[in-house]
């Protein structure tokens, strides 16, 4: 494999209930000049999960899985949860990576989830309604065409993930001051109840950068637009350097 070849790789890293197949569109049409790969982080879509659950946990394994699939300096795109994971990575080492979008993505000092909600999460394991409608509610203008798959592939998380994932982004959290210099695009939905436009706002003033928020759309809205979001993409990865 060529050095350009593995340079302009964007890594998509999918959030809380859900898997790769998140972003089966941004794979089917990635952006010109690029390769698209989306990893199932432990625990989701049938890749095993060991030990804790935390944020640190996935940011080891997805570095592992980068260097096992010879990826250098990509450009890592993060929702919600994967947000997280892709900032506690960058966190770690800048310079290893081209770039990084922030969709709908958890805090920068992490995300608290109200104690009287735990419940609610343990009985999303054994309510299929439920479920269905907590994912829906990510989608206020339209569900994806995938629906039923990204439904099930929720329903398949790790039983440890339920409360564990909310306990990890509660615990978590990255200094900005690490991220300066590195080429990001933070970008939220308008109608957003998880990660509000206030929040989005925040964490792209924390990092010096413009926040783009998408009229009339949800926590899902890279689904509910891909259009959209594949422009805003695109333009973001032309203004980076070639390799």
């Amino acid at each position: 494999m060529s050095d350009e070849g593995r340079n302009r790789t964007l890594v998509a890293l999918h959030g809380n209930f859900a898997s790769s197949r998140w972003w089966v569109d941004l794979r089917a049409d990635p952006p010109a000049g690029w390769r698209v790969l989306a990893p199932d982080l432990p625990g989701f879509a049938g890749t095993p999960h060991a030990g804790p659950v935390s944020i640190a946990g996935y940011a080891d394994w997805l570095q592992e899985w980068l260097r096992a699939q010879e990826v250098t300096r990509p450009v890592l795109l993060g929702h919600s949860l994967g947000g997280a994971v892709a900032l506690e990575v960058a966190a770690r080492d800048p310079q290893a990576l081209s770039g990084l979008v922030l969709a709908a993505s958890a805090p920068l000092n992490g995300l608290v989830t109200p104690e009287e909600n735990y419940p609610v999460l343990e009985l999303l394991r054994s309510t299929p309604a439920l479920l269905e409608a907590s994912l829906g509610a990510l989608f206020p203008s339209s569900r994806p065409a995938n629906f039923a798959d990204l439904l099930a592939d929720g329903a398949n998380m790790a039983a440890t993930h339920y409360s564990g994932n909310a306990r990890a982004l509660a615990a978590w959290g990255v200094d900005p001051a690490r991220l300066a210099g590195l080429p990001t695009l933070v970008v939220g939905g308008e109608l957003d109840p998880l990660i509000t436009p206030d929040m989005v706002r925040a964490q792209a003033a924390a990092l010096n950068v413009e926040a783009t928020v998408l009229s009339g759309r949800g926590h899902g809205f890279p689904q509910e637009d891909p259009a959209a979001f594949h422009a805003l993409l695109d333009g973001f990865l032309r203004l980076l350097p070639t390799p």
